[in-house]
């Protein structure tokens, strides 16, 4: 073997591709292969991440960074509870960039029983606008729903095919 000295080079003994196509699960861990910062375009693909490439703690932007997702320190079972959804702050200039989100349809049964729906994101506070079949609500203990975080509980259940929607702002 010849004995090449090169500054910064390393002896290597079989092909070596950092940009390779084919590893589909970018990594900051080159030891393990696991972990770093991934993007997927569904929660479908971001469960099908096989266990020998998570770790505690990695992080998964889903549907172009809509939504982002934090792997828990626990033994997986392959669901999403698996997964914390965690909020990432946009800074532009050295301020929080406030988003606007404009007709959120929040998730939950409208079926006459069920109070509580959850937004896609945190409102910043009193930004939100809740409407009901295009009736504007009234946020408070004694009017028609109090906000707290992402949830919106309303104090009379929505009758079923009523048709909510929220529109708020968020950073």
């Amino acid at each position: 073997m010849e004995n090449n000295k090169i500054i910064g080079g390393v002896s290597v003994m079989g092909f070596i591709a950092p940009n390779s196509i084919y590893d589909t699960y970018p990594v900051i861990d080159p030891l393990y292969g696991i972990d770093g910062l991934r993007n997927v375009n569904t929660i479908d693909d971001m469960l099908l991440i096989p266990d020998e490439r998570r770790r505690s703690g990695m992080i998964v932007g889903v549907n172009g960074g809509s939504k982002f997702f934090k792997l828990k320190n626990i033994e997986w079972t392959g669901e999403l509870t698996d997964w914390d959804e965690i909020q990432i702050l946009l800074v532009k200039n050295n301020k929080p960039e406030i988003i606007s989100i404009d007709k959120e349809k929040p998730n939950g049964i409208i079926d006459g029983i069920n109070k509580k729906f959850t937004l896609d994101f945190y409102p910043i506070h009193n930004s939100e606008h809740l409407f009901l079949n295009g009736v504007l609500q009234e946020n408070g203990e004694l009017l028609d729903y109090i906000i707290d975080g992402k949830l919106i509980i309303f104090n009379e259940a929505p009758f079923k095919n009523m048709r909510l929607l929220c529109s708020y702002r968020t950073n």
